[in-house]
């Protein structure tokens, strides 16, 4: 997954080395969406307010373990737009996704092009409810 977006554990937030490398293979190994919400809570509970960055890493996982669960084999930023891609044989159901996708999308057979520009702040929800169909669709 590659997002137009700053993800990390900023130092400043988390001082320890090798506690942030302990987070961060905590956050390799969620398998759930109720995973990530007490991890995002332990986070606060145990460093205080979540910075952007250390939200936006959170939202990337979710949106990796939605993917997964879509049969999605990636998720690109490409010519200011998001791509994401099916895995090898998923082909996209275009007449249900047309009622779903409005406009700043771009479906195809084997996927879907959010045109971030046009999407603007919306772009991160946008996908979110888009892998949440894909994975419904399964």
């Amino acid at each position: 997954i590659d997002l137009p977006l700053s993800a990390y554990l900023p130092q400043e937030y988390v001082a320890d080395l090798s506690t942030r490398l302990a987070l961060y293979q905590r956050l390799a190994k969620l398998r759930s969406l109720q995973e990530i919400k007490e991890i995002k809570e332990e986070f606060a509970d145990r460093f205080g307010k979540l910075p952007l960055p250390v939200e936006n890493l959170l939202y990337a996982v979710s949106i990796r373990l939605l993917a997964d669960r879509a049969d999605v084999q990636s998720i690109s930023t490409e010519d200011k737009q998001i791509v994401i891609r099916m895995r090898e044989g998923v082909k996209l159901n275009q007449a249900k996704l047309e009622a779903v996708c409005g406009q700043g999308i771009k479906l195809g057979t084997t996927q879907l092009r959010l045109d971030i520009k046009h999407l603007g702040n919306r772009w991160q929800k946008v996908l979110e409810e888009i892998i949440k169909h894909l994975s419904s669709e399964l």
